[in-house]
């Protein structure tokens, strides 16, 4: 199977280098300056605790909402892509090769957990403390039912229907899964390549394939509620639906000179929302996520891509990427943490 070019960059990038440390260090203040590897995921627990992972290891926390750091020591140096807030205040982050921990004393300590998978696991989501799924390489989707300590491997559903150009040479079950997304504890969705949007309605025990008006990759899903939602990918693509998934429909964007991009995550909470992408893209919106403008970065900003989004129920929020670069959102503006240098 064909991984896409920013996926193939961010795993060969993360795959720099891996060893062991101890996992039971006390937090360690940061320098906002010198968090300079790629940033993949960041989660909110409430309005000030929140986590950041990354390269090398790296898993960040706040509590503050982002102001200053602390780093954990998780005692390994491979990297983490995705990061998940539990309901319960407990944290589970995840990466490559199966690889999966979790702490339930604010990073002090941590867990490894068994997810029983050798694939990179690209995304997290857990409606509850107890009931939590995975996504990522070759059609890997698995759920558990314990926080993490036992996971389910899950079957892709039949009804995957891929383009033509691609139906003969890959079988739907092993089609890459980007993202995945539970807004309430029955009602979720992932997506991946191939336009592929899946949906569950019993918390990820079963999944079926929804009618996706695109054919190419798609890297982020987000659903304001169990009806509104957003997914987005390769080529500027965004798609939104107001009936659950039953219909999705492409959202004009508006034109930019250059390149057409990808847009890697997306989120909305109330009126405002953000969607964040390739090249520094950065697009805003102040009324639900019905249109979108353009946010113009700084021009030292252009060859930056950010990969990881994460809103509060206040509306603000934290954006990262690579080279460490993160910005706070707060309502419909944005602030750059490190600055220029």
């Amino acid at each position: 199977m064909v991984i896409p070019h920013i996926w193939r960059f961010f795993i060969l990038a993360a795959s720099w280098c891996v060893v062991s440390a101890p996992a039971h260090a006390a937090l360690q203040p940061v320098v906002i300056r010198d968090i300079r590897q790629n940033l993949f995921s960041a989660c909110f627990s409430s309005d000030r605790d929140g986590w950041v992972v990354g390269e090398l290891g790296r898993v960040f926390h706040t509590t503050d909402g982002g102001k200053s750091f602390t780093r954990a020591d998780t005692g390994t140096r491979s990297a983490f892509l995705a990061v998940a807030c539990l309901p319960d205040g407990s944290v589970v982050v995840s990466g490559q090769k199966g690889m999966m921990m979790k702490s339930a004393d604010q990073g002090a300590t941590w867990q490894s957990l068994d997810t029983g998978v050798k694939r990179d696991l690209l995304s997290l989501s857990f409606p509850t403390a107890q009931v939590g799924v995975a996504v990522g390489d070759y059609g890997t989707l698995i759920r558990t039912e314990d926080g993490g300590q036992t996971w389910t491997h899950i079957g892709l559903p039949a009804n995957i229907e891929l383009p033509e150009e691609v139906a003969e040479i890959t079988e739907p079950g092993d089609v890459l899964l980007y993202d995945v997304e539970f807004p309430t504890p029955e009602r979720g969705w992932a997506v991946g390549e191939f336009g592929v949007i899946l949906a569950s309605e019993d918390g990820g025990k079963t999944w079926s394939a929804q009618k996706s008006p695109v054919g190419t990759t798609l890297f982020g899903v987000h659903f304001a509620d169990g009806q509104r939602g957003w997914a987005t990918g390769i080529e500027e693509v965004m798609l939104h639906t107001t009936d659950g998934g039953q219909t999705w429909r492409k959202v004009s964007l508006p034109e930019r000179a250059g390149f057409v991009l990808g847009i890697y995550d997306v989120s909305v909470q109330g009126r405002i929302g953000w969607a964040i992408g390739d090249s520094g893209l950065l697009l805003r919106t102040v009324d639900g996520g019905e249109t979108w403008t353009r946010v113009d970065l700084p021009i030292r900003l252009a060859a930056n891509w950010f990969r990881g989004i994460a809103l509060t129920p206040g509306s603000s929020g934290i954006i990262v990427g690579s080279d460490g670069e993160i910005l706070l959102t707060n309502g419909d503006s944005y602030q750059e943490l490190k600055g220029p240098s």
